[in-house]
């Protein structure tokens, strides 16, 4: 079961660097078939690590309820569109193609599970990679819709830029023209304001506990 979970680690950054090569490198047309296979591979291992995990649970049913988007974000939907025919533009292919990209998250909490550090040092780094993935995401989302629909930004580095910027709330001046760059542009000053709060009381707990450990060794 382990290894399953390590498979599901490594799968999830294979499939993140997929898709950054498949945007930054890609023709601006149809998905690759390098991009479909691989994407079909992680998910199929997605699926394996659910019915395994499914299989072995004490309550097969609350597992299903809580595990539900695991389970929508593990379909190999690209994979099931293009073989039923149906010709999707790239814009609908690239939002279809995130949903196996948010089992990343999951994958990463993995890897946090084995830090031996106290709860708020656990919340405080999986909440960073989160808002970090989230904004490297979007910079990529965002570069590819906005530069297919206005020539703007022209390289990815602006797009980080841009992403960045709205992320700290401070907001850039490239302008959004499409609906999922407009979304983008509203989701991550949202994320950056519930990452400040975070950021601020781990600042805080770390500061007391040098504050009684100080104490401490200065009691008689």
């Amino acid at each position: 079961m382990r290894t399953v979970h390590w498979l599901r680690v490594v799968a999830g950054g294979v499939l993140l660097v997929a898709f950054s090569w498949e945007i930054l490198k890609g023709d601006g047309g149809r998905l690759s078939a390098t991009y479909l296979t691989i994407q079909l591979a992680v998910c199929l291992l997605f699926l394996l690590d659910y019915l395994l995990n499914l299989l072995f649970a004490a309550h097969r049913w609350d597992y299903v309820c809580r595990n539900w988007l695991y389970l929508l974000c593990s379909i190999p939907w690209l994979n099931v569109i293009e073989w039923s025919g149906v010709v999707l533009p790239r814009g609908w292919s690239m939002v279809v193609s995130l949903l196996p990209i948010a089992v990343i998250v999951m994958a990463v909490y993995i890897l946090l599970e084995w830090i031996d550090r106290h709860r708020i040092h656990q919340l405080f780094f999986t909440y960073l990679v989160g808002v970090l993935l989230f904004t490297y995401l979007a910079a990529l989302i965002f570069y590819d819709f906005e530069g297919q629909a206005s020539g703007q930004p022209d390289n990815f580095g602006d797009a980080l830029w841009w992403a960045g910027m709205n992320l700290s709330t401070a907001g850039a001046p490239t302008v959004p023209t499409t609906p999922i760059g407009k979304v983008l542009a509203v989701m991550l000053p949202m994320a950056g304001m519930l990452f400040l709060p975070i950021f601020t009381t781990y600042i805080m707990e770390q500061y007391k506990r040098r504050e009684e450990r100080g104490e401490s060794l200065k009691a008689p």
